[in-house]
């Protein structure tokens, strides 16, 4: 329901919203696994990867694996894949600051 083609609020609000989502789902996970800054990227990586390996079948078989969904939303749901996916790699890199 929140991919439908022409309804571009709701498609740039689903856009939005997976930054908060994509946040709460990666950082609690490099806190709670102790992985180090330094380590994150490799991390984000290992988490990344897999889900976009399987999900080129999930947009070949689009039709097939996601009944409720019309074949015209498949462009906005590999777009929403590459975000989301972006996002999880983008968590990796840490933010450094000069402390003076």
């Amino acid at each position: 329901m929140f991919l439908i083609p022409g309804n571009s609020l709701l498609l740039l609000i689903t856009f939005i919203l997976a930054i908060p989502l994509i946040a709460l789902a990666t950082y609690p996970y490099y806190y709670l696994r102790k992985i180090p800054e330094s380590k994150r990227l490799t991390a984000s990586v290992q988490i990344a990867l897999p889900g976009m390996i399987l999900d080129i079948f999930s947009v070949i078989y689009f039709n097939k694996v996601f009944l409720n969904l019309h074949i015209d939303s498949l462009p906005f749901f590999a777009a929403w894949l590459l975000w989301a996916y972006s996002l999880i790699l983008i968590s990796g890199f840490s933010i450094k600051t000069k402390s003076d």
